[in-house]
């Protein structure tokens, strides 16, 4: 009677602990920097939480921290690495130097959609070109925004009257490309380009459509230069050893939300926001300017030595920079054909 009194106990005791175990919630930080009415913070991470939190029946639970109030958009990936925050959004342009080859994929006139240069972009990865640059965190997911153009406040039609002009840049790339136009690029953080306009710091800003509604920058700007220049590449990573720490039935609600298809899916989550976006400019009465064939030829022409040297500065990090380079406009013009 005892023996049996015991052994009830002692399953008891085995249950209680597993339901405890089972309902242990673990909380993750995820640390942006950009302001909350932009699409990526307003819905695009918020979803991703919520998925994850749905998936995990409530055991994990994200944590947002937008508008750099955790960490600021150049401290987002040691921050992450060093445990400070568990997740971390941010942009590799903000830390010039260090994602050698994230940057080629930002070199001039590869891409036009962020769903196919998202997609490049996580095919290089797994190929291992990026392996170095992102040592010490785990890679949830890599992207792009849709190419950006020149905004600009008066109106702009051709080199010439480009010519000076204090155009914000996103990052080294696009600040070679600028002043390879004869334009003057000012380097000036996302959030803070609105006021720089307003201010007159700026006389335009190289930025996707999406942009002009999600930072309101098309309140400010009326001309748009409508010839697809760049992408900014984006990182979605977390903190190793925090996710080893996870169950595996956590581990694998967070993988089943990461790799391949989410970055496609968050490319053109970017598209669609693109198409918002030029649609809010078109409903202002802003001004799209078309190139003629002979001027996007000569912008074509200028960003050669660009190209040129962001692959040197690859092969200075020790990475096949022309192989990177070549693979990611092949791969652009393949998928542009499907």
């Amino acid at each position: 009677m005892l023996k049996t009194l015991v052994s009830g106990l002692f399953v008891g005791v085995l249950a209680f602990t597993g339901v405890a175990q089972a309902k242990e919630v673990h909380e993750l930080r995820l640390a942006h920097y950009l302001p909350p009415m932009h699409n990526m913070a307003a819905k695009i991470l918020p979803e991703w939480a919520q998925r994850i939190e749905k998936a995990s029946d409530g055991r994990l639970k994200i944590t947002i921290y937008p508008a750099g109030q955790l960490l600021a958009v150049n401290e987002i990936f040691d921050g992450v690495r060093g445990g400070v925050a568990d997740i971390g959004w941010s942009m590799p342009g903000a830390t010039p130097g260090r994602f050698p080859a994230m940057s080629i994929m930002e070199l001039p006139f590869i891409f036009k959609s962020a769903e196919n240069a998202s997609q490049v972009v996580m095919e290089a990865f797994e190929q291992g070109y990026m392996d170095k640059e992102f040592e010490g965190v785990r890679v949830l997911y890599l992207h792009t925004h849709h190419a950006g153009i020149v905004n600009t406040k008066d109106e702009v039609r051709d080199l010439e009257g480009l010519k000076g002009k204090r155009i914000r840049f996103p990052s080294p790339p696009v600040r070679a490309l600028l002043s390879s136009l004869g334009a003057d690029p000012v380097g000036v953080p996302a959030p803070q380009a609105y006021e720089s306009l307003e201010r007159g710091v700026l006389d335009g800003v190289a930025f996707p459509y999406d942009a002009m509604k999600g930072l309101r920058l098309g309140e400010l700007v009326s001309y748009h230069i409508d010839f697809p220049m760049y992408v900014l590449t984006f990182y979605l990573v977390m903190n190793e050893a925090k996710y080893n720490s996870l169950p595996q039935d956590l581990q694998m609600i967070i993988d089943d939300n990461s790799g391949m298809k989410e970055a496609i899916a968050v490319g053109r989550a970017w598209d669609a926001s693109e198409d918002e976006g030029r649609a809010y400019v078109k409903e202002r009465g802003n001004v799209f300017i078309t190139l003629t064939p002979e001027q996007q030829k000569l912008w074509r022409e200028r960003a050669v030595p660009v190209i040129d040297s962001g692959i040197k500065e690859a092969d200075k990090a020790g990475l096949p920079g022309k192989e990177i380079y070549d693979m990611a406009v092949r791969r652009a013009e393949e998928l542009e054909k499907q």
